[in-house]
């Protein structure tokens, strides 16, 4: 779909009709008409068939909900996310970071994905349950991973038939997933027990204690459904998401000296011996702008739709109501307009005037932005800073890798590495 998505618009321009199966869908590859969609005209879309696929997965929740139930769930959570609560969070980024390099040997052979997918799996589960909860933080894990790779399947099956699709939806009761209903029950099978135990302790500075102590204008509290909803997104949205972009991070780290004695020399100047910390952020700046690029190429979410619920008007054009609008961070970020050279891995773009807003959006935007963006872009660059202080990955392999057809742009094999003792 994607290769579809970016050739099209290479060749018909910045918005391109097409039809399958009898649907219309709109592709949209132009700043100005993207921040239409997301932004200026944001209350003229709902969300398309793939919230509706999530909802099977995390129920009704920040991340599936419209306005105005999205706007009241985001303004309570919005906290959890500050600036000062972040910095509770960036302790355990290092940490954790620390504590799985480690486990390497100098000299030893390590999967960079499965690396990266352990560490961001403890801190997640270290952010929104505490410390002690690896064994159930590692079952969502497995369902998430086992979703991903079938939504990607399904995925262009579903938008085709997405007027099919959403009528089973909109009369069949929420309880009833049509696609996702064994996984769903998997992860409520997890997640109960935990917000069960915690409801009989008091305290604590995860996200978990905080939904369960946060109250409404009326004073209404998030029932236990609410809280698992919420829990099984954060583990969605900044799980394998971050693991994505940190393994192609050392992957184009590991393809070019440059990049890495430039990582180097930043991180032997602004840390020197010691390990990171949430003020050092704003210091590394070449560290960040290698997740910038590696968030550019491969953007945790790579299309996504918005379905106009009346007719709109983008870029002249009269899209009309129930039609498939689509954006893709993916094929924006490679678009030669915005970025000269758009396939290479080059950090220094981000040194240099920042592109339009809506040319580079790997968070998406508007009232739906991903509400997680500061607690991903912090843990991108504490644990590249953590890691590339103390080790040199090579890669043992250095053909080129492509990313998988999934619905994460994971690498269609796995990347392995010799770490190296800096």
């Amino acid at each position: 779909m994607l290769a579809f998505f970016a050739d099209a618009s290479r060749k018909y321009g910045p918005i391109v009709s097409f039809r399958v199966l009898g649907q219309r869908i709109v592709l949209v590859d132009d700043a100005d008409m993207i921040a239409d969609v997301l932004q200026n005209q944001q209350q003229r879309f709902s969300r398309d068939t793939g919230a509706a696929l999530l909802r099977e997965i995390v129920g009704d929740g920040v991340l599936t909900t419209e306005d105005p139930a999205h706007l009241v769930r985001r303004r309570l959570l919005q906290p959890a996310f500050h600036r000062a609560r972040i910095a509770t969070y960036t302790e355990g980024m290092v940490e954790e970071a620390q504590r799985a390099s480690e486990r390497w040997n100098d000299g030893g052979t390590i999967d960079v994905g499965a690396e990266m997918t352990r560490l961001t799996l403890a801190v997640v589960g270290r952010s929104l349950f505490g410390t002690d909860v690896g064994e159930e933080a590692g079952g969502i894990a497995r369902v998430i991973a086992s979703i991903g790779s079938r939504g990607g399947r399904l995925q262009p099956l579903v938008a085709a038939l997405a007027p099919l699709f959403l009528a089973m939806r909109q009369f069949l009761p929420q309880r009833v997933r049509v696609i996702f209903g064994r996984e769903r029950a998997e992860l409520e099978a997890i997640v109960d027990p935990i917000v069960a135990r915690r409801r009989l302790q008091a305290g604590g500075d995860d996200l978990l204690a905080m939904l369960l102590e946060v109250r409404d204008e009326d004073g209404r509290s998030l029932t236990d459904a609410d809280i698992r909803n919420e829990l099984i997104t954060f583990v969605l949205a900044g799980h394998e998401t971050t693991s994505s972009a940190l393994t192609w991070a050392w992957y184009a780290i590991g393809r070019n000296p440059r990049i890495e004695a430039r990582l180097h020399e930043e991180l032997d100047l602004v840390l020197g011996e010691r390990l990171p910390a949430m003020d050092d952020v704003p210091k590394l700046r070449y560290t960040a702008a290698i997740f910038n690029e590696a968030l550019r190429l491969f953007p945790p979410a790579a299309a996504f739709g918005r379905r106009p619920i009346t007719d709109v008007h983008i870029g002249g054009y009269r899209i009309p109501r129930g039609a498939s609008v689509f954006v893709s961070p993916f094929v924006t970020h490679r678009n030669p307009r915005y970025f000269p050279d758009p396939d290479a891995f080059v950090p220094e773009r981000w040194e240099s005037e920042a592109p339009p807003k809506f040319a580079y959006f790997p968070f998406g935007g508007g009232a739906k932005m991903c509400i997680g963006e500061p607690f991903a872009r912090a843990e991108g660059v504490l644990v590249l800073a953590t890691i590339a202080r103390s080790w040199r990955l090579r890669l043992r392999d250095a053909a080129d890798v492509e990313p998988a057809p999934s619905a994460l742009l994971r690498p269609s094999r796995p990347i392995r590495a010799t770490t190296e003792r800096r």
